[in-house]
């Protein structure tokens, strides 16, 4: 983790240190998981890295998926968003319609017919006609993505697809991420969601689908683990950076991971909440105080928080004591 903005000098103004602040990633040990589990999706090249373009079985000419699992709050996008981002060869599909890979979040109300025609629509086909079938949209949809040069495709909050209600089809969820993994010229399929997500695809009676898919599941930041120190190393980081300084004594990732059970993504937006709060009222330090203000802005109605004024240990033994562990 560097001292630098993305636009390349360290951040003076209030603007330029809020700016920093939220753009910054946090690395965990999830980010070399997820790098590992791509490796064995694509082909190798000659150098032995990594290249765009997917593992195909050269006797069905299908390719393999990967299922990234967590709870909401884990972390999830935000791990895939800077995967992408950071990756040499996979290159975010955008407006200009350039780009290998297509990031596409499932919206809560869509259908698995209205999903197609949302990846039709980012991809620039328009014209879609209302009376199509949902298979005859996923057809299209295997076909569009082979013209525009899309060789991996990245659905987030996938289990929305397998809501219940009219106008559902969970057969027909399947089959659609079955038609991605069939496509020709090969598309690597990578699916965020929750753990029921994982659920809904074995729930397919041969299970043939499920079988296609690696699984990445995203636990949570244990004390006195790497990750746990990991955690604190990038809060002190960022919190030098910005010109703040943290009590040694007040054990603050410790309370902040507590605070949303090591949650990864949760705890992380606690973290710059704090840290956001401290540098927009002048403070060059933290105080178990405001970080009290800033969980109960957010979390109303709690009694005692891992942010109350006392040792930390004294205040971990209490908070376990009525049921609130990690």
């Amino acid at each position: 983790m560097t001292a630098m903005t993305s636009f390349g000098s360290t951040p003076k103004t209030l603007s330029e240190k809020l700016d920093w602040l939220d753009v910054r990633y946090w690395r965990f040990g999830h980010d070399e998981l997820l790098e590992d589990h791509l490796f064995d999706l694509y082909a190798v090249g000659d150098d032995g890295a990594m290249t765009a373009q997917p593992r195909v079985d050269t006797l069905t000419g299908e390719t393999r998926g990967l299922m990234v699992l967590g709870r909401s709050g884990d972390g999830k996008t935000a791990l895939l968003m800077r995967t992408l981002r950071a990756s040499p060869v996979l290159r975010e599909f955008g407006q200009d319609m350039t780009g290998n890979t297509l990031f596409i979040t499932v919206p809560p109300e869509a259908t698995v017919k209205k999903l197609a025609e949302l990846i039709l629509a980012r991809t620039g086909y328009k014209k879609i006609d209302s009376r199509l079938r949902s298979s005859d949209a996923w057809e299209m949809v295997v076909h569009r993505l082979g013209k525009v040069g899309i060789t991996t495709v990245v659905i987030d909050e996938c289990h929305h697809m397998f809501r219940t209600g009219a106008g559902r089809d969970k057969q027909g969820a399947i089959q659609s991420l079955k038609h991605i993994l069939q496509s020709a010229g090969g598309v690597a399929l990578i699916v965020a969601g929750v753990p029921s997500l994982r659920d809904e695809i074995l729930a397919e009676p041969s299970g043939e689908t499920y079988r296609r898919f690696q699984e990445l599941k995203l636990s949570a930041v244990l004390p006195d683990t790497r990750n746990a120190a990991l955690f604190a190393t990038n809060l002190r980081q960022c919190a030098g950076v910005l010109g703040i300084h943290i009590p040694a004594d007040d054990a603050f990732p410790e309370r902040i991971l507590f605070a949303h059970r090591g949650q990864v993504g949760r705890c992380v937006n606690l973290a710059k909440e704090i840290l956001r709060e401290a540098t927009t009222r002048g403070r060059d330090a933290l105080s178990l105080a405001a970080a009290d203000r800033v969980f109960r802005k957010s979390n109303t109605g709690v009694g005692q928080t891992p942010f109350h004024d006392a040792p930390w240990e004294t205040v971990r033994v209490e908070l376990e004591a009525i049921g609130w562990g990690m």
